[in-house]
C-alpha cells in the first residue's frame, strides 16, 4: 500500500502512534508501527475492527498478537492488491494488442488505397486523372498519419501505465513475501520458494530450525529495541553463513528457517554447527553506545528429507529436533532421526 499522507500528518500521527506502541507488549519494530499507523490513520477499517475486538479479548497486545493482525489484514490486503494490479496489467497488454491489431489493419487498408491508385494511373494518364489520385493519395496519407500518432499515444500512455503498475506489484510482493524487520523470507515467502523448489520431490534436501535461545529473557532485560536488533544481527549471521545455498525465513518470533536444496544431513550438520558458533562469538553492540550482549546463542534442529516423505513431515522432525536441543541445554545442534520409506 502507498500512504498518501503529507510529512505533516505522518508527523501527526507518530506522535500518536508511539504512546499506543508503549501501551503494548510488542516490540517496537516495524510490523507493529504498520498496524498502529494504519489503525489510527484509520485507512484499514477491517485492520481497525479485528484490532477492537482483539483489545476486548486481552488489553495488552503482544508479537504474537501483532503478527496475527499484520498477516491477515495488512499482508493480505497487499496480496489483494497484486492480483487486481495482475488484472490491470492484463488489461492493459490486451488493449496495447487491440491497438496494434487496429494500426495493422489500417497500414493494411492503406495499401490496398496505394495499389488502386497505381492501377488507375496505369489505365489513366490525363492531368486531372493525375491530380484528382495525388490529391486522394494526400489526403489518405494524411489520415493514416494523424491516425498513427493517436495508436502511438495510446500506446505511449499504456506503456507508462504498465511500468508503473509493475513497479506497484514488485514493491507489494516484495512486503507480501518478506519480514520488514530483518528483510528475509517471512513464512509464506518460505512456502512459496519451497513450493518452487521442491516442486517434484523433496528428496535430497535438507532444513535447519533456528530458535535465540532465552529471548524473552534477553528482551525482559535490554528492552525490545535491543531485542530487534538481536533478531536483526541473528539473520544477518544467518545469511552470511548460508550465502546462496538456500531461501532463509523468519518465520515468527525469534524463529528462523533454511531449505537447503541437493544437502545431505552430514552438510546440513556442518552448516548448522558454523551458525551455531558464529552467533555464539558475535558481538551484539546497543545502537550508539560499546554496550555490547553476552550469551546470545541459538538451538538448531536439522532434519533431511526420508525416502516417499511429505515436506511438512520433514519440517515436523527438524522442529522435534529443535525442541530436544532445548530440552538438552540449548546452544546445540541436534538431528532428526532418518525416516525410511518402508513400500517395496
Amino acid at each position: 500500500m502507498r500512504y498518501k499522507e503529507t510529512r505533516e500528518q505522518s508527523a501527526e500521527l507518530l506522535r500518536m502512534v508511539l504512546p499506543l506502541m508503549a501501551r503494548h507488549s510488542a516490540g517496537f519494530h516495524p510490523l507493529s508501527y504498520s498496524v498502529w499507523y494504519e489503525y489510527v490513520a484509520g485507512c484499514n477499517e477491517a485492520l481497525r475492527a479485528a484490532v477492537d475486538v482483539r483489545l476486548k479479548q486481552t488489553p495488552i497486545l503482544g508479537d504474537r498478537d501483532i503478527e496475527i493482525l499484520f498477516d491477515a489484514h495488512v499482508a493480505m490486503r497487499d496480496i489483494d492488491s497484486s492480483a487486481r494490479m495482475r488484472s490491470e496489467i492484463a488489461r492493459l497488454v490486451k488493449h496495447v494488442e487491440g491497438v496494434a491489431t487496429e494500426a495493422g489493419q489500417e497500414v493494411g487498408h492503406y495499401g490496398e488505397e496505394l495499389d488502386d491508385y497505381r492501377e488507375r494511373l496505369q489505365d489513366e494518364t490525363g492531368k486531372e486523372t493525375i491530380a484528382e489520385v495525388v490529391e486522394s493519395l494526400i489526403d489518405e496519407t494524411m489520415r493514416v498519419r494523424v491516425k498513427t500518432e493517436i495508436y502511438h499515444e495510446h500506446l505511449k500512455k499504456s506503456s507508462e501505465e504498465v511500468e508503473r503498475l509493475r513497479g506497484e506489484l514488485e514493491l507489494v510482493q516484495g512486503l507480501a513475501l518478506s519480514d520488514p524487520l530483518t528483510g528475509l523470507l517471512n513464512r509464506r515467502g518460505f512456502e512459496q520458494q519451497r513450493q518452487r523448489l521442491c516442486a517434484v520431490s523433496a528428496a535430497g534436501f535438507t532444513v535447519l530450525i533456528i530458535d535465540i535461545d532465552h529471548f524473552k529473557a534477553i528482551n525482559d532485560a535490554h528492552g525490545h529495541l535491543l531485542g530487534d536488533r538481536v533478531i536483526v544481527s541473528v539473520a544477518n549471521m544467518l545469511r552470511s553463513c548460508v550465502g546462496e545455498r538456500g531461501p532463509i525465513a523468519r518465520m515468527g518470533g525469534e524463529e528462523f528457517a533454511v531449505l537447503l536444496p541437493h544437502t545431505s544431513s552430514v552438510g546440513g550438520v556442518e552448516l548448522a554447527e558454523r551458525i551455531r558458533s558464529s552467533v555464539e562469538h558475535g558481538k551484539i553492540r546497543r545502537a550508539g553506545t560499546d554496550e555490547t550482549i553476552g550469551n546470545v546463542t541459538v538451538s538448531m534442529g536439522v532434519a533431511s528429507c526420508g525416502e516417499n516423505e511429505p515436506f511438512e513431515a520433514m519440517l515436523a522432525r527438524a522442529d522435534g529436533a529443535l525442541y530436544q536441543s532445548k530440552t538438552a541445554g540449548r546452544n546445540r545442534v541436534m538431528v532428526a532421526e532418518r525416516v525410511f520409506s518402508l513400500s517395496g
